[in-house]
């Protein structure tokens, strides 16, 4: 029998695809909202980005430059929606109002017409900006498969040298279809109609497949009455109402912080958003795969999804070979030197010893400008952690697949 793998798909994987990044989706949501809801006083500027740049405004008072932190799109749709029971709570259902007060936000020019930006009018933004995320990605699949062919061909053949030597199943964060458009085999929990079928996924020994934690460009809510919002499959994603936000009812919790009914996952308050099918099943087995797991691969993943980190987390006790697939530049310092947010989620997540990393055959620590012009992993001197890290990007481990294989066997 083969062994088998477990591959992380994050962000960073798809970039060399011509998907966005997380800058390039803060600026097409900035964007956006200039169209949506700019700034009364201020028509040149708009909602998100006033609360963007307050926030990031709050974290440059930081008292330790090294602490300083910089808001992203995720958490700027976070703060949104814990903004919105604070502005607007008329029935008086949320008890931190009597402890809380929000800061008042600018008007804006919504619909023609000038509005305080209360609960109402946060609301309407989040779930603006979610439909117009799914539009975006929808779009940006469709171009990918025609420019980018070449390269999906180049994903194809490393998913293809991946199973000749391991089953290998996929738990991919992104919303984008590369991975299928690759490999159409791969199963979904999914049935030929487009319903999901939880007990497959949960009696599943077979592997072969790939679970879209946080969403998918073919996921549509096109539920039936008992579930108006309920996600199916579509084998051609189409932007309509099926997969906006926009005039649906909001996704409540018990704390009191709603989040937009969307097909795709996003923003902080994730553990909340996927209690709804298909995302609560995919989550209910990741814990079983990384047990099952004997090797592991991680391919664009920033560690920033402590939800995961904390499943993930379980192979501490149980060492297995860890490839991360990642890019920095030439002057990246190696991971005895390295102190950043990626490399402490990093090694707060995964066994390994920041201190043993080196090249193959070294001790000392690598160059990692001579890693990439080689095309080598930062590898573990320590037996106990096997732990390895390309440096080089997505499209060049594509390219090499055997430099990755060499480090999971």
């Amino acid at each position: 029998m083969k062994k088998k793998l477990l591959i992380t798909v994050g962000a960073g994987a798809s970039m060399d695809f011509g998907l966005p990044s997380v800058s390039d989706i803060d600026v097409f949501f900035d964007t956006s909202t200039s169209n949506s809801h700019p700034l009364a006083k201020k028509p040149t500027s708009n909602l998100y980005r006033h609360c963007r740049d307050a926030i990031n405004a709050y974290y440059g008072c930081a008292t330790k430059p090294g602490l300083r932190k910089w808001a992203n799109f995720e958490e700027i749709l976070y703060q949104l929606n814990l903004l919105i029971p604070y502005l607007s709570d008329l029935d008086r259902l949320h008890g931190s109002n009597a402890l809380l007060t929000a800061n008042s936000l600018p008007e804006v020019i919504h619909g023609r017409v000038r509005k305080a930006a209360d609960g109402a009018v946060l609301g309407n933004l989040t779930s603006t900006l979610m439909s117009e995320l799914v539009n975006h990605f929808i779009d940006a699949c469709a171009d990918a498969s025609k420019a980018k062919a070449a390269e999906i061909a180049e994903l194809r053949q490393f998913l293809a040298a991946l199973k000749e030597e391991f089953d290998i199943g996929i738990i991919t964060l992104n919303y984008d279809n590369l991975f299928t458009q690759a490999s159409p085999d791969l199963y979904t929990g999914f049935n030929a109609d487009g319903k999901f079928d939880p007990m497959s996924v949960l009696t599943r020994t077979d592997w072969n497949f790939i679970y879209h934690l946080h969403g998918s460009v073919h996921f549509a809510m096109t539920g039936v009455a008992h579930d108006m919002h309920g996600i199916t499959w579509v084998a051609a994603p189409s932007k309509s109402h099926t997969v906006h936000a926009t005039g649906r009812n909001s996704q409540d919790s018990m704390e009191g912080t709603t989040y937009p009914m969307s097909p795709f996952v996003a923003g902080y308050g994730k553990t909340q958003q996927i209690l709804r099918q298909p995302f609560r099943t995919y989550f209910a087995q990741v814990n079983r795969l990384v047990h099952e797991a004997d090797s592991l691969l991680f391919l664009g993943y920033g560690f920033g999804d402590l939800h995961l980190n904390t499943a993930f987390s379980e192979v501490r006790d149980r060492h297995r070979p860890i490839v991360l697939v990642d890019w920095a530049d030439d002057n990246q310092d190696p991971l005895p030197f390295r102190y950043d947010a990626w490399s402490y989620n990093l090694f707060k997540t995964l066994p390994g010893d920041a201190h043993t990393m080196s090249s193959v055959g070294h001790s000392a620590p690598a160059c990692i400008a001579d890693l990439r012009a080689k095309r080598e992993l930062e590898v573990s001197n320590n037996p106990t952690y096997p732990l390895s890290v390309w440096y080089n990007g997505m499209l060049e481990a594509c390219r090499n697949p055997q430099k990755i294989l060499n480090h999971l066997r």
